[in-house]
């Protein structure tokens, strides 16, 4: 990925996407079909009706919100990082599966995320593997009525069980040798129903979503040979939760030097970012590291490649002359974030973190 990145991206020269919050889906799309569009310029993004001190934080958090909204679009169907390709043959006309593949091509190349959505066994079948379906979980599958067939078809262990609607439901899925199937041939059935259903009715949109990914600079022929490097780039597998320690390494901490008058509050409230950060460890906070992470970097995952370097943890004090206190905040393109000086205690910093979170509309310069 990394040497992909290195022979497609061109600094040199820049895109200017302007996006509309509410909307970044329609805002990127505006941009990818556009005839100048070249997915390895460098995008300069900018949030309608907001000010920020670099392109970094905006452009990793335009990716982010992007892909989130591709996948509630019409390409794609199923449960929460387990989706497949609907078939959708208005869609395919209108070249939707390929604009789809051009915008993970485009975040990926751009340093931005993948889509960690596609379901693993999706993901192995397009990449022309053989994954185990004998245990599919036929759950996955959102249409109803080829849920309850399937469910039908793996509890089933006697041919003379099955139906009549259920053989020729079989037999218009591609398997017309059903009416003539020995009860030890049902788990195979089974296997080609799923691989029916998730993969060759949907092959057309498949091969439009790859030639998209293709499009940008040959990704889909460096997934497809790379293939378990961009398992947790395309689909949820090995998606655990950040832990204490991975969220941690992710910062240094930027003191004021041991003879200033602000070093003491500054330990105190690192200490209390400790606290705090065990206390999200434990489930005892209202955010998760990913929350934080978001806040921080604008995105809520590690970048497939990481940061370009560490997050700097900053301090700044409250200024009595003001009502209120002042938030702790983030710039996400340089990477830094901000806690206030002699915080009270770890709770206390926890609420204006908390606070921070809600109140955090978008990007705003301090």
């Amino acid at each position: 990925m990394r040497r992909f990145r290195q022979e497609n991206m061109d600094q040199d020269v820049e895109t200017r996407v302007r996006v509309r919050r509410k909307d970044p889906l329609h805002s990127a799309l505006e941009v990818v079909r556009s005839p100048d569009f070249c997915f390895r310029t460098t995008p300069i993004v900018s949030f309608s009706g907001e000010e920020t001190d670099g392109h970094d934080g905006p452009l990793r958090e335009f990716f982010r919100l992007t892909l989130l909204e591709l996948q509630q679009s019409s390409v794609f169907e199923g449960h929460p990082g387990r989706l497949f390709f609907t078939y959708d043959l208005k869609a395919l006309e209108d070249r939707k599966y390929y604009e789809a593949g051009v915008l993970i091509g485009w975040s990926l190349t751009q340093g931005g995320p993948g889509p960690r959505c596609l379901h693993p066994a999706l993901f192995q079948l397009v990449c022309g593997l053989k994954p185990s379906l004998e245990e599919f979980n036929w759950r996955d599958i959102v249409d109803a009525e080829a849920q309850i067939r399937l469910q039908q078809m793996h509890s089933c262990t006697d041919v003379k069980l099955l139906s009549p609607s259920l053989c020729d439901w079989v037999a218009s899925s591609g398997i017309p040798g059903i009416y003539l199937a020995q009860s030890e041939e049902l788990p195979s059935i089974y296997v080609r129903l799923v691989k029916h259903y998730i993969y060759y009715r949907v092959a057309s949109m498949i091969s439009q979503f790859t030639e998209g990914l293709n499009s940008c600079g040959g990704l889909w022929e460096t997934a497809q040979s790379n293939w378990e490097e961009f398992v947790p780039v395309m689909t949820s597998t090995r998606q655990q939760p950040l832990t204490l320690e991975e969220f941690k390494q992710l910062f240094t901490i930027c003191y004021s030097r041991p003879d200033s008058q602000l070093r003491a509050t500054e330990e105190a409230t690192a200490g209390h970012w400790e606290t705090v950060l065990t206390l999200v460890r434990d489930g005892k906070a209202d955010l998760s590291f990913e929350d934080l992470l978001a806040f921080i970097t604008g995105d809520d995952h590690l970048p497939p490649l990481g940061f370009p370097k560490l997050i700097s943890l900053c301090f700044y004090s409250q200024d009595p002359s003001i009502s209120g206190e002042r938030l702790p905040h983030s710039s996400t393109c340089t990477l830094e974030l901000f806690l206030p000086r002699g915080a009270a205690g770890a709770a206390d910093l926890l609420a204006l973190l908390s606070r921070a979170l809600r109140e955090a509309l978008g990007f705003t310069c301090f």
